[in-house]
């Protein structure tokens, strides 16, 4: 039989992602092509010997100090690729000066703004080196701080996902992000993908979080505080969504959590309130808002996936419980004193209550069939075919949607057959909410499968 994919409800899965891998290209084939790059430098640069050991090489503004090794050499032609790749995306070097050779601790050497080990990383070399060359410059407008948290984001996204330095990062982004901070995490990484470099030196002139404001409403951007609040959401639920290495993971939930329903902002950041109870789900309705992006969010269970719905005034949310690892709303604000004040009540037997079900597997065909008491505010209903991997871990291979009938109120039958089970390890059986939510009605595992 042929499956039918649901559609994706969750808002955070439309980010318009960066694209972070051609710059990994780029810096890979500057590493590959060093010994090139390396010999057309120094034809067009003006060479000095400083030493038996080191050659003093200028790309632009940058005067490098290389040793005469292969792997000095290699992260040379990859750190002048840096270069000039900053140069042309409006980085202006400031006459800086780069020392490279084996042991970078050498106190008889000269002094220099940047000192890398020969035969390190190529790629976590360009990444010091870039950051360093974008502080620079941000330091003449900014604060330290404010120049040091935009040219690591600068940095992270010149560099190819392997290096370690952008895994580093990326780590301390999440961290943080979970910690509720949004000034260090969403808030420049929604500039990088709003204006790019163009963005990021407009915001280095004021301080964080007001000069990151204006600088995405100069990029045509019309809230930035939602454009903040889609980037948090997907750090936190998903962030390879964000061109991050992390994947989501099931039963994770947010770190950040509280369960007053009112939330208050002291300054910009983001804030959760978890959303927990004996019910079979709770509905959600924001009383009051001011100045806040609230979205209800969800974490299945067994297969770590995620559904986000906007929380939008005077219209209450259901949330389902059933089958669910963590629900909470996710509320985003970047003013001092804004708020957001949410009435939570737990409901029973939503969305659905069933009469009977009856399942049947055999060698080859599954049979699946159930009828409902009522049901209420429901789409459709939902068979997921799972696949049982690793332990913990679980796959959908396929999904069948299966229309519900008109009259809730009244008892109705249903039934899935599949012929095509032989790598099925389970069967779910699922409730698509009107709210665009799956509430778990049943699980059915296959005996003698994983």
């Amino acid at each position: 039989m042929a499956w039918i994919t649901l559609p994706s409800f969750s808002p955070v899965h439309e980010l318009d992602a960066h694209p972070l891998e051609k710059y990994g290209d780029d810096m890979r084939a500057a590493c590959a092509r060093a010994a090139v790059v390396f010999g057309v430098l120094a034809v067009a640069a003006v060479p000095s010997r400083l030493s038996a050991a080191l050659m003093s090489e200028r790309v632009r503004d940058v005067t490098f100090e290389v040793e005469r090794s292969p792997g000095a050499q290699a992260t040379y032609a990859a750190c002048a690729e840096v270069v000039r790749m900053l140069s042309q995306r409006g980085w202006d070097a400031e006459s800086v000066r780069v020392r490279i050779q084996g042991n970078p601790f050498d106190a008889t050497a000269s002094v220099a703004d940047v000192v890398l080990g020969a035969g390190e990383p190529s790629e976590d070399s360009a990444f010091v080196l870039a950051s360093t060359i974008v502080e620079r410059q941000l330091r003449r407008s900014t604060d330290p701080s404010t120049a040091r948290i935009l040219a690591q984001s600068v940095a992270a996204h010149l560099s190819p996902p392997s290096s370690a330095h952008r895994l580093r990062w990326e780590r301390a982004w999440l961290g943080r992000l979970g910690r509720g901070d949004i000034v260090t995490t969403a808030l420049p990484e929604a500039l990088w993908r709003a204006g790019g470099d163009v963005a990021m030196r407009r915001a280095a002139h004021g301080s964080l979080p007001e000069s990151a404001i204006e600088a995405l409403a100069a990029a045509g951007v019309e809230s930035p505080l939602r454009v903040t609040g889609e980037v948090a959401v997907a750090g936190l639920l998903d962030p390879q969504a964000l061109g991050f290495h992390r994947p989501p993971v099931p039963e994770s939930a947010p770190s950040v959590t509280q369960h007053a329903p009112d939330v208050r902002f002291v300054g910009a950041g983001l804030r959760v309130v978890a959303l927990q109870g004996d019910a079979n789900a709770v509905a959600v309705f924001p009383v009051k808002s001011d100045r806040v992006e609230a979205w209800v969010a969800v974490r299945y269970a067994l297969t770590g996936g995620f559904d986000l719905v906007g929380l939008k005034p005077d219209a209450e949310v259901t949330v389902p419980l059933e089958g669910v690892a963590w629900a909470g709303v996710v509320a985003v604000g970047l003013e001092p004193d804004a708020y957001l004040s949410l009435a939570v009540r737990p409901l029973v037997d939503y969305p659905v209550q069933i009469k009977r079900w009856d399942f049947l597997a055999g060698d080859r065909t599954v049979t699946l069939s159930w009828e409902t008491q009522r049901h209420e505010g429901l789409r459709a209903f939902v068979v997921e075919a799972l696949e049982n991997g690793a332990p913990g871990s679980w796959t959908v291979l396929g999904r069948t949607m299966l229309p519900v009938a008109d009259d809730g109120e009244a008892s109705f039958g249903y039934a899935f057959v599949d012929e095509e089970c032989d790598d099925v390890s389970a069967y779910r059986l699922l409730a698509l909410t009107a709210d665009g939510f799956l509430a778990e009605v049943g699980l059915f595992p296959l005996h003698g499968r994983p």
